[in-house]
C-alpha cells in the first residue's frame, strides 16, 4: 500500500497520521509475507487499535474545532471502524489467523475510501467555511 498524493487531505497533521496508518498497515503486510508468529503480529494489531484510536480523536477534535456539521456523522464511521478493527483483532488473537487476508484487504480498502470519500469532503467542507 501506497501513501500518496490521492490519500492528502491538505491538512499536515491528519496527513502525517494517515501516513502512518499506512505504515502500519504496510507492517502488517510484511508480517504476513514473512511468516511472522501470530504473537507478534497481535502486538502490531495492538498498537495499530491504539494508534487508531488516537488518531480519529484527534480528527474529530479538528471537525469540532471548525464546526465542522457533520461530526456526529463522521464520529460513528470511525465508531464502526473501530469495533470492526476490535472485532477482527479478537478472532485473531484467538487463533483465526486465516482471517489476515481479510483483515488486510478490510484495512487497506477502508483506510483509502475513508480518505478520499469522508476525509476529503470533511476537509473540503471546512476550508470553504474559511476555517
Amino acid at each position: 500500500m501506497q501513501f500518496d498524493d490521492t490519500l492528502k487531505t491538505g491538512v499536515e497533521h491528519i496527513d502525517d497520521q494517515h501516513e502512518t496508518l499506512v505504515d502500519m498497515i504496510n507492517m502488517l503486510i510484511n508480517a504476513k509475507s514473512h511468516d511472522t508468529p501470530p504473537e507478534t503480529i497481535s502486538i502490531v494489531l495492538a498498537e495499530m487499535g491504539k494508534y487508531v484510536y488516537v488518531h480519529f480523536r484527534d480528527e474529530e477534535k479538528f471537525m469540532k474545532e471548525n464546526d465542522f456539521v457533520g461530526l456526529e456523522d463522521h464520529r460513528r464511521i470511525h465508531e464502526s471502524f473501530e469495533e470492526k478493527v476490535l472485532e477482527f483483532s479478537n478472532l485473531f488473537n484467538q487463533g483465526h489467523t486465516e482471517l489476515l487476508d481479510d483483515m488486510l484487504e478490510f484495512l487497506s480498502n477502508w483506510l483509502v475510501n475513508h480518505i478520499q470519500g469522508d476525509d476529503l469532503r470533511m476537509v473540503k467542507e471546512v476550508l470553504s467555511q474559511g476555517n
